[in-house]
């Protein structure tokens, strides 16, 4: 009985050029219509993700915002936060001590990306995906004034590998560390991930977990997958995630979440109670 759909947006419902096509967005539209709460699940910040939500059109069908991996939930209707957690400031010269000079990391200052050093093709790839100006600086620590729902390492994926568990290993008790892509380490406030966020989400708005299909490709999709009633796995998606899906739906070019809810969702209104 489906009742809410979580999908993430690089690699799931947003094309290889960027874009949510017009069959997706009309058949998302469509599900809202009848009933269905839709929720935006995605490791980009509230910013790179705004504009997607509002061509969902998620405040006028009360559909919610997941950011930043789950650092923040935002109620899309009712225009603020419903839930927000932060990496304390004072950890993170401690995280920039630990990429060092054979890294890049990043943060986030109002609606712009702050980069410790010089950007490079990572940062541009962050930077164009969430339309968001970077600023480099080669005092990172200096730069980062306001508290940050999630840092961000970039490099060579081999050596981000060996990072990733040596970060994990400091600061298991203050941090949750994972890689949405190869080269790509994002870092957030202990506990914090999607299928957390969605949980908690779930408990506000009365829903269960057998109500709520998710759809996926990266690594930081997993624990989402494997807390919902239905899980999708775009054909791109990478193998720990098909692994984990119930269904293997087309891939992002080619409307995988559009027809997973068309088979799952929409067909004879399967699962939606208005």
């Amino acid at each position: 009985m489906i009742k809410f759909l979580a999908t993430d947006l690089d690699g799931t419902l947003l094309t290889s050029g960027k874009i949510i096509t017009p069959r997706s967005r009309d058949v998302l539209i469509e599900a809202q219509k009848r009933g269905l709460t839709l929720i935006i699940a995605s490791g980009r910040p509230l910013t790179g993700i705004r504009p997607h939500a509002e061509e969902l059109q998620l405040r006028r069908y009360h559909g919610y915002v997941i950011s930043n991996n789950g650092s923040l939930v935002w109620d899309c209707a009712a225009d603020k936060a419903v839930s927000e957690h932060a990496i304390p400031l004072h950890i993170v010269p401690q995280i920039a001590a630990m990429a060092g000079s054979d890294f890049l990391i990043h943060g986030y200052k109002g609606d712009s990306i702050v980069v410790g050093g010089k950007a490079d093709q990572f940062s541009h790839y962050i930077s164009l995906a969430n339309k968001m100006p970077l600023i480099e600086t080669d005092d990172f620590v200096s730069a980062i004034t306001e508290p940050q729902h999630k840092c961000i390492i970039t490099g060579p994926p081999r050596k981000l590998w060996h990072l990733e568990r040596r970060l994990a290993k400091r600061f298991e008790s203050d941090l949750t560390v994972c890689r949405s892509e190869s080269f790509l380490l994002e870092i957030m406030p202990k506990g914090i991930d999607k299928a957390v966020a969605l949980a908690e989400l779930l408990r506000m708005r009365n829903g269960k977990s057998d109500e709520l299909m998710c759809c996926g490709d990266g690594f930081n999709d997993v624990g989402m997958m494997q807390l919902a009633g239905i899980s999708c796995a775009t054909r791109n998606a990478k193998r720990p995630v098909r692994e984990a899906a119930d269904f293997i739906t087309d891939s992002n070019d080619r409307d995988g979440v559009a027809r997973a809810v068309e088979r799952f969702v929409l067909s004879s209104d399967r699962g939606l109670h208005n």
